[in-house]
């Protein structure tokens, strides 16, 4: 017969045994789940690729601007939306005989940050204007709001479709609460973007980069920064530019539409006068997810540089950042953040590497050739060159969402950093040094901001003024 201490013994050791068992039965029925989960998206990914998908509106010139939404009183805005294939991105995804998914609605709007619905509503309108209601799978204010009222808003809705040969896709989208009555009674619809080639949908993203502008305000006038800085990303790989504007001079809109008419760069007005006082830095974080998505979804470019007008990244072992991408992306960055050092404005031009010749001397990539010391650490003030494919949610100085299997990547301080040609110094007793990268562009820069001056002022005989 047991004593009771060699009782308790065995009763623990069952205990023991029971909660193993249990364990790893409850990690079998995981582990089962997850790999039956899996198996089901890479089977939805591969039927998506054997749809033929119509698209609804093929006139649409992919312009958009701010509209408000329901009661203009409450100054809720839409912007945009964009068609997105990617279902791993999705929560819960249907794939049986009634319904398929075939991606998502990604939409950027203004609302107030304590905003008091629980849940959002896409109301999805077809080509005949037949429509329907989809509940939010996420929906919330974006990071970087900065105690502002206002907020950039990320809503994205799945798009499940009844399964056929040929998929009818939805021509636009309103979004829909409970607070803004008339979102429902009146919805404000915008068109959803869609690849300009359908047959891009599902190709492999080609190899471009793109550069997504902050947006011009404050009657911006800087005509010859804003040309060397589009000369300069040109000579590091850049292909095609996306400009957003509140307001900038007449000249500055000279030099914009001319990019636009040769092919290099898109523009679109950021309507956001309303809200300059209580939304950070003109609704940026709404612009900078907005081009990063147009970048993807409309032109299918593999990479997009996030960055201002007085911003460049430069690699520093590479020759440019074309180069640098080609030897360096492994495929699984979502993107590759640089870290900062100041240039400063006040500090003295050096112009001894001015050609004679040349018409407009003072380029602040060439003139200034002291920076700081002192490189910032990653994700303050850094700036990022993306993987379109790779972000859901981007900062202004850092990506807060990336895509299942992809992660971003802290570029080393002697491979490439964000040369950051500031105006007013953060630390005016900084310790600073003499850092002649950027002149290895300087013969080539010279002639091309020459060149494109003279074609946008030929009345001044080349002359871009400069603020």
């Amino acid at each position: 017969m047991l004593t009771a201490q060699e009782s308790r013994v065995q009763f623990i050791y069952f205990m023991l045994s029971g909660l193993v068992a249990c364990t790893m039965l409850i990690l079998f029925y995981i582990s089962m789940r997850s790999t039956l989960n899996e198996r089901l998206r890479d089977d939805l990914k591969l039927l998506q690729r054997q749809l033929n998908y119509e698209k609804p509106n093929p006139h649409w010139n992919y312009s958009n601007s701010w509209r408000h939404i329901g009661n203009a009183t409450l100054r809720h805005e839409i912007y945009s939306a964009y068609f997105d294939v990617r279902t791993d991105i999705i929560g819960k995804v249907k794939f049986d005989e009634q319904q398929l998914t075939v991606g998502s609605l990604r939409i950027f709007a203004i609302l107030p940050v304590k905003l008091r619905d629980s849940s959002i509503s896409c109301i999805v309108r077809f080509a005949d204007f037949s429509s329907y209601e989809i509940v939010a799978e996420e929906a919330g204010a974006m990071h970087e709001v900065h105690n502002n009222s206002f907020a950039a808003w990320s809503i994205m809705c799945p798009l499940h479709l009844t399964r056929q040969h040929s998929l009818d896709l939805p021509r636009d989208v309103a979004l829909s609460y409970a607070s803004n009555r008339l979102s429902h009674l009146s919805p404000s619809y915008v068109p959803i973007s869609y690849p300009r080639n359908m047959s891009d949908m599902f190709s492999k993203s080609r190899a471009t980069i793109s550069v997504c502008v902050g947006p011009l305000q404050e009657n911006y006038s800087n005509v010859l920064r804003l040309v060397e800085f589009v000369e300069m990303y040109r000579l590091q790989g850049a292909t095609h530019f996306y400009f957003y504007y509140v307001d900038a001079s007449e000249d500055v809109r000279r030099v914009l539409y001319h990019y636009q008419r040769v092919g290099l760069a898109d523009i679109f007005e950021w309507n956001v006068q309303t809200h300059m006082h209580d939304l950070h830095y003109a609704g940026i974080v709404a612009q900078f997810n907005d081009c990063v998505y147009r970048a993807n979804v409309v032109d299918n470019y593999r990479y997009a540089a996030v960055v201002d007008l007085d911003e460049v990244l430069m690699p520093l072992k590479h020759n440019s950042l074309a180069d640098y991408l080609r030897q360096c992306d492994e495929g699984r960055s979502s993107g590759f953040v640089f870290r900062n050092v100041f240039f400063y404005r006040r500090d003295s031009n050096d112009t001894f590497n001015a050609p004679a010749y040349t018409q407009n001397r003072v380029l602040y990539t060439q003139s200034k050739v002291r920076r700081t010391l002192e490189v910032m650490p990653a994700y303050m003030r850094s700036k990022v060159l993306v993987n379109t494919r790779g972000i859901v949610e981007m900062g202004n100085h850092q990506i807060y969402r990336s895509a299942p299997g992809f992660t971003d990547h802290v570029v080393h301080q002697t491979v490439g950093l964000l040369f950051h040609y500031r105006d007013k110094c953060i630390n005016c007793k900084m310790v600073l040094i003499v850092d002649y990268t950027a002149r290895r562009f300087g013969s080539l820069l010279f002639d091309r901001v020459d060149n494109t001056c003279l074609a946008v002022f030929l009345e001044r005989r080349g002359v871009c003024a400069f603020a």
